[in-house]
């Protein structure tokens, strides 16, 4: 009920489609229809009958595949505080994302049923504008070393565990990268991102099997032998990676596969939290490609979301595993199915002869 006297209008608007058309027949509008289905620039033929026709907004071109947003992560915490891992970790990895002036590092501590727990993480500033890039980025690097060298203690317990490996982002200054990777020791992997939203587009082709560059192919991810830099590159799938962490961070949190935060306020996790959502699978339709499935960046810094990537990828690596791979057989004749019965030959022929 409207109360009062009606207010004074300028215009009057409505929408007028073809239902509300007098002067085409329902024949005339199913022809536009057939011309529409068959032209040559379909998508085009079809925007046009949407609006000038049936008066539709035209259909997104996008669909988001995975939904997640930052108020989500904040709220993914446990009871164990900052730098302690879990009792019954399993396995340790961390990565770090280099920048000119920041890097960003994460650390990651792995339960069993591939539970991932985000024991610490945080950035070292690159004092590049002083020593100049290079001397700047090996002073962090050293740095992290240093942190993962005195490794985190676990809940309870007095003696600490430094991480299984570390993947070194080498998409940025990859030959100071390679130095720190030959400095530091094994422990330590260059690491390179395939993917349609990485700073240098190319997607990932996975090889089938090892050689003499290729010496470990695993789950969306490959060791390749740098002889003249005497180092193992891990060539990590990108889009894999970033699917599987925000598929684990949908996961209940108490279900296996699932990633927790170490126990802080919203706010400490916020910043964190922003990176995480930082990009956005999306599902294209693509002319002549058909429907094209990529990972798209909508703000600037996602850096904690390369490193947790590529420390999931490096969980992998050490011997993570949502889905328990199969036992070998020890008797594998013995599940075999056995022989069908044997053919009476003689008998058969026998039969043919009396025929």
């Amino acid at each position: 009920m409207v109360d009062g006297d009606l207010p004074q209008t300028d215009t009057l608007g409505f929408r007028w489609s073809a239902v509300n058309n007098l002067l085409l027949t329902a024949g005339d509008l199913g022809a536009d229809e057939w011309r529409a289905s068959r032209s040559a620039d379909e998508e085009n033929a079809e925007r046009e009958m949407r609006q000038f026709v049936w008066c539709l907004p035209a259909q997104a071109l996008k669909w988001q595949q995975i939904s997640l947003e930052a108020q989500e992560i904040v709220g993914r915490t446990c009871d164990l505080p900052r730098g302690i891992l879990p009792g019954d970790t399993q396995f340790l990895t961390a990565a770090m994302d280099l920048g000119k002036y920041l890097t960003h590092w994460i650390v990651v501590a792995w339960r069993e049923g591939a539970i991932g727990h985000i024991v610490d993480y945080g950035r070292i500033e690159v004092a590049s504008a002083d020593i100049g890039v290079e001397q700047a980025l090996l002073l962090a690097m050293r740095q992290f070393q240093e942190m993962c060298t005195a490794g985190w203690p676990r809940y309870g317990m007095t003696e600490t565990k430094a991480p299984e490996i570390a993947f070194i982002d080498a998409g940025y200054m990859a030959p100071v990268v390679y130095a720190f990777c030959r400095e530091a020791g094994r422990r330590y992997l260059p690491s390179v991102g395939r993917g349609a939203a990485q700073q240098r587009a190319q997607w990932y082709n996975r090889p089938t099997q090892t050689g003499s560059i290729v010496k470990h192919i695993g789950e969306g991810c490959h060791l390749n032998d740098l002889k003249t830099e005497h180092l193992m590159l891990a060539e990590v799938d990108a889009d894999h990676w970033k699917t599987w962490v925000h598929e684990r961070l949908k996961t209940p949190m108490a279900s296996p596969g699932a990633i927790l935060l170490y126990r802080g306020t919203s706010q400490e996790h916020l910043s964190l939290a922003r990176h995480l959502t930082a990009e956005r699978k999306v599902e294209e339709f693509i002319a002549g490609k058909g429907l094209v499935v990529r990972w798209e960046r909508v703000q600037k810094n996602n850096h904690w979301f390369d490193a947790l990537y590529n420390a999931c990828a490096a969980g992998h690596l050490a011997g993570v595993r949502l889905i328990a791979p199969p036992k070998p057989m020890s008797h594998p004749a013995a599940a075999l199915p056995p022989p069908p019965s044997r053919i009476d030959m003689s008998r058969w022929h026998g039969i043919r002869r009396s025929r």
